[in-house]
Formats: C-alpha cells, sequence, structure tokens
C-alpha cells in the first residue's frame, strides 16, 4: 500500500530493483528502474501511486541453495539484473546481482 514516493527513494539506494514482500516476509513482487521509467512515461504524477500498481505481481526469484550459474541464466533469460533470494518458504533473504556475481567470478 506505500506510494511509489518511499519506493523510488529505495530504487536509488538498491541499485535498481527493490523487493516487495508482505507481513510475513514473503515476495509478492519486484520494482526495478525500469518499471518506474515505464510508469513515468504513461503517467504524469506516480509518487502518489500505490506500489502495487506499479510493481511486477510475478517476479523472478532464485532460491538460497541455487547455484550462481543458474541464477545467472535466469537474469540473462530475462533481462534483468537482480533477484530477489528467497527461502523454501518464498521469504525474502536478500538479493543478489549480476555485477556482484561477475566481479566474484561465480560463473
Amino acid at each position: 500500500d506505500a506510494p511509489m514516493r518511499q519506493c523510488v527513494v529505495l530504487l536509488a539506494e538498491k541499485r535498481g530493483t527493490v523487493p516487495i514482500v508482505d507481513e510475513a516476509h514473503r515476495v509478492v513482487g519486484v520494482v526495478t528502474a525500469g518499471d518506474l521509467t515505464r510508469r513515468m512515461e504513461r503517467q504524469e504524477d506516480i509518487f502518489e501511486t500505490p506500489v502495487r500498481d506499479v510493481m511486477n505481481p510475478q517476479p523472478k526469484l532464485v532460491e538460497a541453495g541455487d547455484l550462481a550459474a543458474a541464477a545467472v541464466y535466469v537474469m540473462e533469460t530475462h533481462r534483468i539484473m537482480a533477484l530477489p533470494v528467497v527461502g523454501a518458504d518464498q521469504r525474502l533473504l536478500g538479493m543478489v546481482h549480476l555485477h556482484d556475481l561477475l566481479r566474484a567470478n561465480a560463473v
């Protein structure tokens, strides 16, 4: 229910991808800088728009035990730069960024 005004600040802090979680900390969506840009092209003032109206409600995820190569494959296939990392219960554990994986020579 948060307004996009709050999410825009997080997008800058979180390197362009913000996972959206429910009360149980399960990932229910993702907002990216690209989502924001596309929305701004269609809507003049989006700052009071609820995040749920902008987020992708079917985000790509990676599970904590997955190999780095599997995460990179998902990112390359879907042309995204970051993925939420979840546990078996779908609760957010963190984020993995493509540049971090490449810098760590993980793939």
